[in-house]
C-alpha cells in the first residue's frame, strides 16, 4: 500500500512539472482532449441524482473515519494498538495518494492550460483608471435596465422552485458561448444546492467544484439575486475553467447569455461589484460619482447582500478557509491566491474595451 502510495504522488507530481513547462499541450491532450471526455461522463452519472454525490462522499468518509477511529481505541485494549495505528495510517496515506492523483487526472492539469485571455482575444494589459471607471459606469446602467424589469416582491424573493429552476437551468446560459468559441460545451449540467450550506455561509463561501463527482455545488443560502452567477461560477470550473477570475468572468458571459433575466441580472451585479470595488481603491471620488447612478432596487440588492455576510459569516472559519484556499490556489499555478478573483476586473475592462460596451 505504502509502495503504490509514493508511486501515486510521483506520478501527480511528475505530470503537474511536465504540464507547468508545456501549456500548448496541456491545451491540446488534455483540456481539449481527455478532459471533455472524461467530464462529459462525469456529469451524466451526476445528472441522474437530484442531490450532491460530493456531500454524500464527504459524509461516507467520515462516517468510516470515525470507525476506524473507534476500532483504534477499542485496539488499545486488546493489545492490538500499534497494528491497527499502522494500519489506520497506511490507508490514509492511501486515499490521500488517490486523491492528489485523481485531482490531477480529473481536473487540475486544466490549470496549466492557455490563458483565457488569449483563447478570447482580450488585452488585459495598461488598463487605466478612466477605463475602469468607463467600464464600471457601462456596468451600472445596464444593471440599472435589466432590474427595471424585475419585480421587488416577486422576482428576486427567495422560494424553493426559484432556486430548484436556478439549479436546473445555469446550463442554458452556455448554450450561445458553446456556439460562439468551442473551449465551451451545450451539455445540460445540473448544479447542485448544497444540503450543508451553512458550512459554506459561516466559513463565507459560496460554492465548490467536486472533482471526484463532476458535481457542480453551490450554497443555496446567500439572497436569490447572487444564486445565477454562483452557479454559473461552478459550472465554468466543469468546462475546465479553473482559474477563479476567469470563471468569475465566463461566469459573467453565460449569465449575459442566459434567457432568464434574473440570470443576467446575476451577472451584472456581481461584474458591477468587482469593478466597482476596484474603483473605489484607485478612485474614491470617481467611485461615488458614477455610484450615486445606480437605482434603489440595486442599492437595496447590495444592501442585503452585505447584511446577510455580516449577519452569518464568522470571521475565525473565514479566515481558516481563505488559509486553506490561499495554499491550494497558490500549489496550483495560481500565484496570486485568493487576489486572483480580483483579476475579474481585468477581464471585464478588456472586454468593454474591444466590443465597446458591455
Amino acid at each position: 500500500m505504502l509502495t503504490l502510495s509514493a508511486a501515486l504522488l510521483l506520478t501527480a507530481q511528475a505530470v503537474k512539472r511536465w504540464a507547468s513547462q508545456n501549456p500548448q499541450l496541456v491545451e491540446k491532450y488534455f483540456s481539449r482532449g481527455i478532459y471533455p471526455v472524461s467530464s462529459k461522463i462525469q456529469t451524466s452519472v451526476a445528472n441522474l441524482f437530484p442531490f450532491s454525490l460530493y456531500e454524500l462522499v464527504i459524509v461516507i468518509l467520515v462516517i468510516y473515519g470515525l470507525y476506524r477511529i473507534v476500532r483504534l481505541v477499542r485496539s488499545a485494549f486488546r493489545r492490538e494498538f500499534i497494528r491497527e495505528l499502522t494500519g489506520f495510517f497506511t490507508l490514509v496515506i492511501l486515499l490521500f495518494s488517490i486523491g492528489i492523483f485523481l485531482f490531477q487526472f480529473l481536473w487540475n492539469l486544466n490549470n496549466y492550460r492557455l490563458p483565457l485571455k488569449d483563447q478570447l482575444g482580450l488585452d488585459v494589459t495598461g488598463n487605466s483608471v478612466e477605463a475602469l471607471a468607463d467600464t464600471y459606469e457601462a456596468l451600472v446602467l445596464r444593471a440599472n435596465d435589466i432590474r427595471r424589469t424585475l419585480s421587488d416582491t416577486g422576482d428576486t424573493v427567495r422560494t424553493g422552485k426559484k432556486v430548484k429552476n436556478i439549479l436546473e437551468t445555469a446550463w442554458e446560459g452556455y448554450i450561445t458561448l458553446a456556439e460562439q468559441y468551442d473551449l465551451f460545451h451545450s451539455q445540460k449540467v445540473k448544479v447542485k444546492g448544497l444540503i450543508f450550506s451553512r458550512i459554506q455561509t459561516i466559513s463565507g463561501y459560496t460554492g465548490v467544484y467536486s472533482f471526484i463527482t463532476g458535481e457542480p455545488n453551490i450554497n443555496t443560502e446567500p439572497p436569490l439575486v447572487t444564486l445565477p452567477h454562483t452557479a454559473c461560477h461552478e459550472i465554468a470550473h466543469q468546462m475546465g475553467i479553473t482559474f477563479e477570475d476567469e470563471a468569475n468572468y465566463v461566469a459573467f458571459l453565460a449569465c449575459k447569455n442566459h434567457p432568464d433575466v434574473l440570470f443576467q441580472y446575476s451577472g451584472y451585479l456581481s461584474a458591477l461589484t468587482y469593478t466597482g470595488n476596484a474603483l473605489y481603491r484607485n478612485s474614491p471620488e470617481l467611485y461615488g460619482e458614477i455610484s450615486g447612478l445606480l437605482s434603489e432596487s440595486i442599492k437595496n440588492d447590495l444592501r442585503e447582500i452585505r447584511n446577510f455576510w455580516h449577519r452569518y459569516q464568522k470571521e475565525t472559519a473565514t479566515k481558516i478557509a481563505d488559509r486553506i484556499n490561499e495554499t491550494y490556489l497558490k500549489s496550483n499555478n495560481q500565484p496570486a491566491g485568493i487576489q486572483s478573483y480580483g483579476k475579474f476586473v481585468d477581464l471585464l475592462i478588456a472586454h468593454y474595451l474591444k466590443n465597446n460596451s458591455i
